[in-house]
């Protein structure tokens, strides 16, 4: 039995392993891409949200902000901040929300 066990800790470990090594290139590009943008592109995506919550869209201004959620490749350690100063600056819970799922 424990023999039968070690043999399928190692075949879960081998994938998981195989699978670390695929994406960990990416998941690091990732983490440094989100966090140059949410210190240096933040006032660009701030500008554009203000735009957006100036129009009074109503609930088009969704899109929008989700476009923005879209083209702003941020990974979570860079959303966070991003959305914490936009509720802080009195942006919509709507258009926050669309912001960051997307």
């Amino acid at each position: 039995m424990l023999d039968i066990i070690r043999r399928e800790f190692i075949y879960v470990w081998y994938y998981f392993e195989v699978q670390l090594r695929q994406i960990f290139l990416y998941w690091a590009l990732g983490i440094v891409i989100g966090s140059v943008i949410s210190v240096f592109g933040k006032q660009k995506i701030h500008s554009l949200m203000s735009v957006i919550q100036d129009k009074h869209l109503g609930v088009l201004g969704i899109i929008p902000a989700s476009l923005i959620g879209i083209a702003s490749p941020l990974c979570m350690y860079g959303t966070i901040p991003i959305a914490a100063s936009f509720s802080q600056k009195g942006m919509r819970d709507d258009y926050l929300a669309a912001f960051m799922m997307s």
